[in-house]
């Protein structure tokens, strides 16, 4: 009952949203081209995809999201201001159909591929479960990493009191990118592998031992060590997302198990939910205001529309997509140059003198150089890394290695090694910003993650368990 009454709300707000946004013709015959070629996938993944598979549901709502839903607002406005071949996305770059419709293809070629060599690695990759992984001296464990957390939170106490008091951005513009990806992307995140541990262990014991109580009250204080390091105050709103539902799926599994219930939790949240917040976060009243007159929050709504959420950089991944097109266009390209700066992120610029630019900033860059904008730090999309690197091949190898990497992930989240499962999960819901790009930060951030919640448990149980036998 629940899946048919979810396709039913899916396929009206669709209905409505073609109808209602005002686009060229052939430009939203490729944008329902794609939707009709996405919505299949969802199909298949809630109601005959056997495996548990988070990425392809976070995969299909970040493609509906961000490009049908989004460009297809920002198309909107940009025709509902008088078009008249003038008009420009968010980021300067201008609109043309022809263009569109070219990305538009690319889109669904990408689409295709990926979800065809999907369900060919099914099929040759076994995805059988792992032999149940025993940590020993967890609690030991815990204790190390309490003192650890404790030293952490005090060697950087002055940061951590200078992000509460001012903006995130603050602090990241006075820190350098090393820095910043080895104590906000990894260090912050190792006491979260203390969180995942402790769980594991309280649900793996049955007797109630002093043990077991201790560990309660560790679980409770990585919990507050987590929150205290990871919140709106300290980090990108957007990057909690990924941490805060994996807690959620940590303690309360059951919400959030089935391809069904991930693909509608993070339609409604992403698709629907987020755009309304913008009547509270945009608001020109405060919440208390519109508490105690609720009148303010019709005239709120008749002041912002859906294009305050969608029309603004957070929804850019479309046009700058376009502008890469344009950018792998008009000028010289080295084929795998931008691949080699996301595989090779640790590398320092003092060490590698030419280090290329993250794409971000290339087409950033491009954009200022071009179309006259005044901003570089820009997300790029998977999609747009994939034909940067190596044209429309670029797309059809990205599409193939996405693919196949999910088949890991979904072994992953089939194991009985707890770290693992985790992990996995996280990165199902990590995919939002991973996907949207660009690809050197979003690789560099889960590699840091992956190392916080797997490499170093692991290398500590190693080493306790050298010292206790020896």
């Amino acid at each position: 009952m629940g899946k048919k009454l979810f396709l039913v709300i899916y396929f009206a707000f669709f209905l409505i949203f073609f109808i209602a946004f005002e686009v060229p013709i052939l430009t939203e015959l490729s944008f329902i081209l794609n939707f009709i070629s996405l919505t299949f996938f969802m199909i298949y993944n809630i109601q005959y995809e056997k495996e548990f598979s988070p990425f392809l549901s976070v995969f299909i709502v970040f493609q509906i999201l961000f490009f049908i839903v989004a460009p297809v607002v920002q198309i909107d406005f940009i025709v509902s201001k008088g078009f008249d071949g003038s008009g420009s996305f968010i980021q300067n770059f201008p609109f043309t159909e022809e263009m569109c419709i070219r990305a538009n293809a690319y889109i669904f070629l990408f689409n295709i591929v990926f979800f065809m060599t999907y369900l060919y690695f099914k099929r040759k990759i076994r995805t059988s479960k792992d032999i149940s992984y025993n940590y020993p001296q967890i609690p030991l464990y815990l204790l190390a990493l309490a003192f650890f957390s404790i030293l952490l939170i005090l060697f950087n106490f002055k940061s951590i009191l200078f992000q509460y008091q001012n903006e995130f951005y603050k602090e990241a513009e006075q820190t350098s990118v090393s820095n910043y990806l080895i104590v906000q992307k990894f260090l912050y995140f190792i006491p979260f592998s203390a969180v995942i541990l402790a769980q594991y262990y309280l649900k793996s014991k049955k007797k109630l031992t002093v043990n077991f109580y201790v560990v309660v009250i560790l679980l409770f204080f990585f919990i507050a060590v987590i929150l205290f390091l990871k919140n709106p105050l300290t980090e990108k709103r957007n990057a909690l997302g990924p941490l805060y539902i994996t807690l959620l799926f940590l303690f309360f599994r059951k919400i959030l198990n089935t391809n069904y219930k991930v693909t509608s939790f993070m339609f409604f949240s992403m698709v629907l939910i987020f755009p309304v917040l913008t009547i509270i976060t945009h608001s020109r009243y405060t919440l208390s205001q519109m508490i105690a007159k609720p009148i303010l929050i019709s005239k709120n709504i008749e002041y912002l529309s859906v294009n305050d959420a969608f029309n603004s950089l957070h929804y850019d991944a479309y046009p700058n997509f376009l502008a890469t097109i344009d950018f792998y266009d008009k000028k010289p390209v080295v084929y795998g140059e931008q691949l080699s700066c996301s595989l090779f992120f640790f590398v320092p610029r003092s060490v590698w003198k030419d280090k290329p630019e993250t794409t971000g900033f290339k087409i950033g860059n491009y954009l200022i150089d071009k179309y006259k904008f005044n901003f570089n730090n820009l997300s790029n999309p998977y999609i747009s890394e994939a034909y940067i690197n190596f044209g429309i091949i670029g797309i059809i190898l990205f599409a193939t290695a996405l693919s196949y990497f999910f088949m890991i992930m979904i072994k992953w989240i089939q194991s009985q090694d707890y770290l693992k499962v985790v992990f996995a999960f996280y990165f199902s819901i990590y995919l939002m910003y991973f996907l949207r790009g660009d690809l050197t930060n979003g690789f560099a951030f889960i590699v840091a993650f992956w190392m916080a919640v797997i490499v170093v448990p692991k290398y500590i149980f190693a080493l306790i368990m050298y010292y206790v036998r020896k």
